[in-house]
């Protein structure tokens, strides 16, 4: 008669448990090591983004990169020479027709309160230097965007609410921005930089190239 089968012993429960946890433990640290940051894509928000995007194109508005810093000690208005004194206070917001083509609008300073800006663009980039005021302590500047539509350029500053705890230093802002200009035709441009409650607008001009 042929020997019995020798019956194999279950593997213990405890063994088991143990090999998930270190499989789960590992597939967590190489997620975390290797796996991209960031926030996840998300397919309805980027087509909403990019729908945006496209209505802007359609109404004749162009992106343009800004540079931003935020100085230690604000420049003297002189550092912007030859400066532009010719300022204009107008109501906050931002323009009708762009407010419903931007699918995550900017969080606009609660108000402008001064700008530092040449009157001319030379061959290098436009730099300029605004302040801008907040209601309360919990907010900092993120970026800066800047659309042009023929020759009228609208600056737009984000704020962003600061996580946790932490607050700003100051209610009010000193933020150096600046932006290429070797895309413009020589010519005379009109600036507005946006607020909620105020916004300031002014003029420059670009330069023909050797001149």
């Amino acid at each position: 008669m042929p020997a019995a089968r020798r019956s194999s012993k279950p593997i213990p429960l405890r063994w088991v448990v143990a090999a998930v946890v270190v499989f789960i433990l590992g597939y967590t640290f190489l997620r975390l090591h290797f796996g991209k940051t960031g926030r996840a894509f998300e397919p309805y928000q980027a087509a909403r983004e990019h729908a945006a995007a496209a209505r802007l194109v359609a109404l004749g508005y162009r992106r343009i990169p800004v540079q931003i810093q935020r100085p230690a000690e604000p420049f003297p208005a002189d550092h912007f020479a030859p400066r532009q004194t010719e300022l204009v206070s107008a109501l906050g917001g931002l323009p009708a027709e762009m407010a419903g083509g931007l699918a995550n609008p900017p969080g606009l300073p609660d108000a402008v309160t001064g700008v530092a800006a040449p009157r001319e663009a030379g061959a290098g980039p436009y730099t300029l230097q605004f302040r801008c005021a907040q209601p309360d302590y919990r907010t900092q500047i993120h970026d800066v965007l800047l659309f042009r539509k023929d020759r009228q350029l609208f600056l737009l500053p984000d704020f962003e609410r600061i996580a946790g705890e932490l607050r700003a230093r100051w209610r009010e802002s000193v933020v150096v921005a600046s932006f290429p200009t070797d895309g413009l035709a020589p010519g005379r441009y009109t600036v507005t930089l946006c607020g909620r409650q105020t916004s300031v607008s002014w003029a420059f001009v670009v330069k023909e190239a050797g001149r």
